[in-house]
């Protein structure tokens, strides 16, 4: 702990200028943040937990194209990938992901959308032409989003009819390694119904023999207004895509031979049926929802995967705090339909009761506390606490903290298919505890310094095969014992002036007993800058101390690395746009997964014009 007192010392010492910088309010509004913890909104300097917020004007300016491209500048949020759109990856906060990514919990507005038999999500099926807001919520999430939500949760927030000025807008993108992409969207508001449509394809061959990524996507927002201060709101979405299969890539790699070309088809879809009422203080709501998705492999792989389920929540004044409970029951699994020897049918019920609490103790003291009881189908219930506070001292600080348990089921497919997989494997289980300081000043900036401790046990990672086990190769899961990870968190987003905004933050991470797939070190800095009628953007990310397995399966310290990114927008006449992406500025050769034969992409770049009416 002796070097997590001395960085405390140096990061509080670094946000302090950053406060002292801080000018005057800007002009364009590159920032903002709005806050949700227990899925409804909160002021961001009454939540005893650290949450980013990812706003609509950010996913504009970043020039990104999926999920994994925006989460990478996010403070203790990892993203590891082979390569661009056409490539696989996970993604770890905290430290905590796994590869494939079961540990984190990826939501579409508040509901689960893990794959029914592999268990975990798939970061290049999401993408950001339908999105107003992405929440992190970095660190053990049971007793708000459950399973899955282990080592932090990712809640999508999909655009509506009434989230947009315009009536419609074309989007057409071309660049490097032939990428191209088209967007159209258009909505229509009348009387008591509002809806919004879109289409979009998005293509590249990448840059190297494996990595192209062929996608048309499809989505839908219809909202009803029912009277009596009742609305249904309908949400769905649908991506059809088709890459090449990247662990075949790593595989040959690993054994010395050439890849063979192993064509992947994905179609994966998610539907939201939700009805709410807001009346005074009380909002509640009943949500049906359904994910599935169709696989087909050129290797003879099959699967039909599914996920449903019904979801009901009220929240209102209690005495002179808020009261929040609700009841949730899903259901998910699916069929594999082929090889052969596979063959089967998986599926898992799950039923939950969740609560919460916020309490003021005084004028400027809140305390929160709320739990999750779940009951999933062959397994003991669970019990998901959260309790925490924030006070309020100064003008503009508070100071905060919180305790939470996560807990995680093994996959059907960590426990029964691919080799790896390992029938033994007991749930996970982790406790986080957490404090930190924040700062909202009147201009607008917003500064953050959290510190953790995260105590875990059983979970699944990569171990040798022991001797006596099936043949197979020679990794295998296994439950590791007690673990704990510790780390620093600093951050903030202020502006400069009246037309300039930057945000910087730090992560540190000592990841004790399991190193695989950790960062130390991660910096990321940003700047827009608006000039007439020129919006200039910058991004940098700074890696060190990244830990994984090579292709002889032994974990080793992948070398550091900077890539800096670069968006220039300019404004035309008639509600038009022209940009230029250019992304690894200065050509930089890097890699992030070390079993991959292939670096990162080099420089590439991406010219995008949009029209709106």
């Amino acid at each position: 702990m002796g070097k997590l007192r001395a960085m405390t010392v140096m990061l509080m010492m670094l946000m302090s200028f950053g406060v002292a910088w801080a000018g005057d309010e800007a002009e364009i509004p590159v920032f903002e943040v709005e806050v949700v913890g227990q899925k409804e909104p909160g002021n961001p300097g009454k939540s005893p937990t650290a949450i980013s917020v990812i706003t609509e004007t950010e996913i504009e300016r970043s020039g990104a194209q999926n999920l994994m491209d925006l989460l990478v500048r996010e403070p203790g949020v990892w993203v590891s990938r082979q390569g661009g759109m056409g490539y696989g990856g996970s993604v770890a906060i905290r430290g905590f992901g796994g590869s494939p990514p079961t540990q984190i919990a990826v939501l579409v507005d508040g509901h689960p959308t893990q794959m029914g038999i592999m268990g975990h999500i798939l970061p290049t099926s999401y993408l950001l032409d339908n999105v107003r807001r992405i929440e992190v919520l970095r660190g053990p999430s049971g007793a708000m989003y459950g399973d899955m939500a282990i080592g932090g949760a990712i809640n999508i927030i999909t655009r509506g009819p009434n989230d947009e000025l315009a009536n419609g807008s074309m989007y057409v993108t071309s660049g490097s390694f032939d990428t191209t992409g088209e967007q159209l969207w258009i909505k229509g508001l009348g009387g008591r119904v509002g809806y919004r449509l879109q289409v979009g394809t998005l293509k590249t061959d990448g840059d190297n023999p494996f990595g192209r990524y062929d996608g048309d996507n499809y989505s839908l927002s219809a909202d009803y207004s029912l009277g009596d201060d009742w609305d249904a709101v309908i949400r769905g979405q649908r991506v059809i895509y088709s890459t090449f299969d990247q662990k075949e890539v790593a595989n040959a790699f690993a054994e010395g031979r050439t890849a063979e070309f192993i064509n992947q088809d994905y179609d994966r879809a998610d539907y939201n049926l939700r009805f709410q009422r807001k009346s005074g203080d009380r909002a509640t709501s009943i949500s049906f929802f359904r994910t599935y998705g169709i696989h087909a492999f050129d290797d003879g792989f099959h699967s039909h995967d599914f996920g449903h389920g019904i979801a009901f929540s009220d929240g209102m004044p209690i005495a002179k705090g808020r009261g929040r409970w609700g009841l949730e029951w899903s259901r998910h699994g699916g069929d594999i339909l082929n090889p052969a020897p596979l063959r089967n049918t998986f599926s898992r019920t799950e039923t939950s009761a969740h609560l919460a609490m916020d309490y003021p103790a005084d004028p400027r003291t809140l305390l929160t506390g709320g739990f999750r009881y779940t009951a999933p189908t062959g397994l003991d219930t669970e019990f998901l606490p959260l309790l925490g506070f924030t006070r309020e001292f100064g003008s503009e600080w508070s100071w905060f903290g919180s305790a939470r348990r996560g807990y995680r089921i093994p996959s059907f497919r960590e426990l029964y298919l691919f080799g790896i997989n390992n029938p033994n494997l007991m749930p996970e289980v982790a406790w986080q505890y957490e404090t930190g300081v924040r700062r909202t000043t009147q201009s607008g900036a917003q500064y953050e310094l959290s510190l953790f401790s995260i105590k875990s046990d059983n979970l699944i990672v990569l171990r040798p095969r022991p001797a006596g086990a099936p043949p197979g190769p020679p990794m295998q899961l296994a439950n590791a014992g007690q673990a704990t990870r510790q780390g620093i968190e600093v951050g903030g987003r202020w502006p400069v002036g009246a037309s300039t905004a930057l945000y910087a933050n730090y992560s540190y991470l000592d990841p004790g007993e399991i190193r695989e797939q950790t960062i130390g070190n991660k910096l990321a800095l940003g700047i827009d800058h608006r000039i007439g009628k020129w919006m200039l953007s910058g991004d940098l990310e700074y890696i060190n101390r990244l830990f994984d397995y090579d292709e002889t399966s032994t974990l080793v310290e992948v070398p550091s690395f900077t890539v800096i990114n670069l968006k220039a927008m300019r404004d035309l006449k008639g509600k038009a746009k022209l940009g230029l992406v250019i992304e690894n500025l200065f050509d930089r050769t890097y890699r992030v997964d070390p079993a991959y034969p292939y670096a990162m992409p080099g420089r590439s770049v991406r010219l995008q014009v949009e029209k709106s009416w």
